[in-house]
């Protein structure tokens, strides 16, 4: 968080307030340090973490929300390795999460992550991730994989966050309550305050929950202002033996959410807190509303098979004006997941053989609009669009895993999927006076991606483990239609980027105080999708001929007493051009093995926790 914001000692957490005439409530059992779990579902089925050959860490939820203001991911990501979360506090905008790199060109939302919430995706079919509708205030647990994730979730060349907020298990009615407050620097004087509201209760034999936050920034800088709404419900309904049903709905609503847009370096030193004269007659920012709904049905079979099938669908409302043109955006995103776990045996060998399919399709009602530009309306859309297009994109992935027990002490995880992917565009804006010709196209991509890997337990605490996975990302619906010509359709250049992925790593307890990783990485990059050029707000790509990214990952956790926790992480990044280079004013330009920007080369995370 930014260096200028005091943590005022108004940051009170109302659930440590008796609740009244609630029932339901058991004591606190919280342990000061809690081992990491010993089974995982990022996997997409349950397997103790001791046999699998990934990176997996998971943060549970007073690592998430204890004495946090729940703003942004990057609160609870921040102090694992790999991770690179930037957040600008600029909400039209996003945060920029980036894992071993990947996801670092992305100028708004996260881009080059699978990211899950329940199990529903976040992340849409062109490998984009908006959290509008998440409030991570009620968050249970986080579980990250880093790597090579394609075999598994198709589009997600830096790995996966699976998101899982409270289960709920109440007996009557549960009403927590939270509020939390600080203020800026003195400079500003300026404020900004959260509440959150969570009610459980039992509904037959199941439970429900529902929660309801708000933010309200007034912002560090001038124009940075954001008013962030959300609702979240949950239920959960067992339908008989081994079988269960949850339904989840999330809403979120930001009337505001300004954006104050860069500053020069001689502007940042005359006055920090001004804004450029376009995003302030433009009224830079966004307005958004997002309502996500999705069901599950579990099955949990008597041999220690599991079965699983999602659907799920997404509208998305979102009016940006930005400093060149105002952007309304209509959208509509639904899918289906499904997939069967089944124990059986290859002859001697024990196996987990995990097969499924996933099918997702996206459809986008784009406009820009140009600006009236008269005193007093500059901010106002006119009715002359510059671009009118309808986008759609479908996934289609089907995928199959098998985990083999080698002996009690080694596992053998093989993966493999096949994703196609198809971008469609229906130009709206033809005509003759003036010329205007019909963009509209498609592009279709297609990748088989597969992974290897072996986990070896030399003890009960230790786990040593090595993969091999291959995995490719394809361009997002922005990056495609973003032409520096300003015409519609997509660029017929711009291709999808792969890549071939190597790890080795260690993990471990040694005992209940003490909780280590280590991982060793490089992945060999093609066609990596990088941005060549930015006339603020927009951005526009190309790909680069080669890339490495190629890093280590420590991190440590250690109860020193009870009641005080220390955590520790250090990532090396050493991410080049291998082979790329570019003319431009007819010089060309090479930039064999220059870094990649966006991500520095170390950085170290210090945590000591208290309660």
């Amino acid at each position: 968080m930014n260096s200028s914001v005091r943590w005022a000692a108004c940051a009170v957490a109302m659930s440590c307030l008796p609740p009244v005439a609630l029932y339901g409530q058991s004591a606190d059992t919280t342990k000061p340090y809690t081992l990491p779990p010993t089974t995982v579902s990022v996997t997409r089925t349950s397997l103790p973490l001791t046999k699998v050959p990934q990176s997996i860490e998971t943060i549970d939820r007073d690592q998430i929300s204890r004495a946090r203001p729940t703003w942004g991911l990057d609160e609870a990501l921040g102090n694992l390795p790999g991770i690179y979360a930037a957040n600008r506090y600029n909400f039209s905008q996003d945060q920029r999460i980036s894992i071993r790199g990947f996801g670092s060109r992305s100028a708004f939302s996260v881009r080059g992550i699978k990211i899950l919430v329940d199990g529903i995706p976040q992340t849409l079919p062109d490998g984009q991730s908006q959290l509008t509708n998440l409030e991570l205030g009620e968050v249970d647990r986080i579980e990250v994989l880093r790597g090579s994730a394609s075999s598994l979730f198709g589009n997600a060349t830096g790995g996966v966050i699976s998101i899982w907020t409270n289960p709920a298990d109440v007996a009557q009615v549960r009403e927590d309550a939270r509020f939390v407050a600080g203020r800026f620097g003195e400079r500003t004087d300026r404020s900004w305050t959260k509440w959150q509201s969570t009610t459980g209760l039992r509904v037959g034999a199941g439970s429900a929950q529902v929660t309801v936050s708000r933010l309200d920034y007034e912002g560090e800088r001038d124009h940075s202002a954001a008013d962030l709404r959300t609702l979240n419900a949950r239920l959960q309904l067992p339908l008989g033996t081994g079988w269960s049903l949850a339904v989840v709905t999330d809403y979120g609503n930001n009337p505001r959410a300004d954006n104050p847009g860069s500053l020069t370096l001689t502007e940042l030193h005359t006055n920090r807190d001004t804004v450029p004269v376009a995003n302030q007659n433009r009224d830079a920012g966004k307005n958004v509303s997002q309502l996500q709904v999705g069901t599950t049905l579990r099955h949990i079979m008597t041999n220690g098979g599991e079965a699983a099938f999602t659907l799920f669908g997404v509208s998305r409302d979102l009016k940006n004006p930005i400093t060149t043109t105002y952007i309304d955006l209509q959208r509509f995103d639904y899918g289906a997941r499904a997939s069967v776990t089944y124990p059986t045996r290859i002859g001697s060998l024990a196996q987990r053989l995990t097969t499924g399919i996933d099918f997702q399709q996206q459809r986008d009602n784009r406009k820009n609009f140009n600006y009236l530009n008269t005193p007093g309306d500059s901010a106002k859309p006119d009715t002359t669009r510059s671009l009118d297009q309808l986008e759609h994109v479908t996934e289609f992935g089907p995928f199959v895993q098998s985990a083999v027990e080698l002996s009690p002490h080694a596992t053998l995880t093989a993966g493999l999927r096949y994703d196609w992917v198809k971008f469609t565009a229906e130009d709206h804006l033809i005509s003759t006076t003036p010329p205007n010709p019909d963009d509209s196209g498609d592009r279709l991509m297609r990748q088989l991606s597969g992974s290897l890997g072996v986990a070896v337990n030399p003890s009960q605490t230790v786990t040593v483990y090595g993969n091999i996975g291959s995995s490719f990302e394809t361009p997002t619906t922005t990056e495609l239609a973003n032409s520096a010509t300003g015409a519609g359709g997509f660029n017929p250049d711009l291709q999808p980027q792969t890549a071939v992925n190597y790890e080795m790593g260690a993990r471990g307890v040694p005992h209940g105080r003490l909780a280590y990783s280590v991982a060793v990485f490089q992945a060999d990059v093609r066609n990596e999708l990088i941005q060549y050029a930015s006339v603020p707000p927009r951005s526009y790509y190309r790909n680069a001929g080669s890339t490495r990214h190629r890093g280590i990952e420590l991190g440590a956790n250690l109860a020193v007493v009870r009641g005080l926790d220390f955590a520790v992480s250090w990532t090396y990044a050493d991410y080049r051009y291998r082979s790329y280079s570019f003319t431009t004013g007819g010089v060309t330009h090479t930039a064999d093995g220059r870094a990649i920007p966006g991500v520095p080369k170390n950085w170290l995370n210090l945590l000591l926790r208290v309660g």
